[in-house]
């Protein structure tokens, strides 16, 4: 099994650095326009938020030293960045030791990064490396919430060597009122063997789940790395992460636990 064997973590702040291109900025803003006008949503006034290419090749670079090449890279995020136009998943492999094959996953929410975990145990590669990234701006209208902070983890895995192996739970079209008996069953098969796991639930699944003081809850605003971010810090023990999706009704979980 892929084994985690080190992660880093960064916050983000102010606009990617390609916005200060005023050429490409007016482009973007054109681009974003032209494909909201259709759904009658109104462009914002000045274009803002990060691009991904920019936090995860930081991301790649604190986590991946040249003597450890990577076999498999894996992009995971649900809002969109601000440069449209570029292969990011391309990108990345371009800059990541080893130019890996890479995916790119959205449009699952936050199930996408346990898709991630689940492509890379699939290929069966000798090192892999999931990153996770949202930026917090939209480039039009809209009601749906965005992250409060610019926010990325990148996580490098090996097959046989580490301290800890991951393992994976999705299920889909969960409705919020099947919850919490499907989440307290996967969290106690999950936890079985592994005494004094601690299980991180992100906001969304605590709010369908309450009641749950002996589990962490991550910090809201952050949907797509709020548990990732925990995952990040822990340097000692067993972990154990879940996150619902309450639009897509995605239930996931995923445990890295100590060898």
């Amino acid at each position: 099994m892929m084994r985690l064997v080190r992660a880093g973590r960064r916050a983000f702040t102010g606009n990617a650095d390609v916005l200060a291109d005023d050429e490409h900025r007016a482009q973007v803003t054109d681009y974003f326009a032209d494909l909201a006008r259709p759904f009658g949503l109104a462009p914002v006034a000045g274009l803002s938020g990060h691009s991904y290419g920019e936090m995860a090749g930081a991301l790649v670079a604190e986590v991946v030293p040249a003597t450890e090449p990577v076999d498999l890279l894996v992009l995971a995020f649900s809002i969109h960045d601000v440069w449209p136009g570029r292969a990011t998943a391309t990108y990345l492999s371009h800059l990541c030791p080893g130019t890996p094959m890479s995916f790119a996953l959205c449009d699952q929410g936050s199930a996408s990064p346990f898709t991630g975990l689940r492509v890379m145990r699939d290929y069966g590669v000798r090192r892999a490396l999931l990153v996770v990234v949202e930026q917090a701006s939209l480039p039009y209208e809209s009601t749906a919430a965005t992250p409060l902070e610019h926010r990325g983890v990148a996580m490098l895995y090996e097959d046989g060597t580490g301290s800890r192996v991951t393992d994976v739970r999705q299920y889909p079209d969960v409705a919020p009122e099947a919850v919490p008996g499907s989440a307290l069953l996967a969290v106690a098969e999950l936890s079985a063997g592994h005494p004094g796991v601690r299980v991180v639930l992100s906001d969304s699944l605590a709010a369908v789940w309450p009641d749950r003081p002996d589990h962490t809850r991550a910090q809201a605003g952050q949907p797509t790395t709020g548990v990732w971010w925990h995952l990040a810090e822990a340097q000692e023990g067993s972990v154990l992460v879940g996150d619902y999706d309450p639009e897509l009704r995605y239930l996931c979980f995923a445990v890295v636990a100590a060898s």
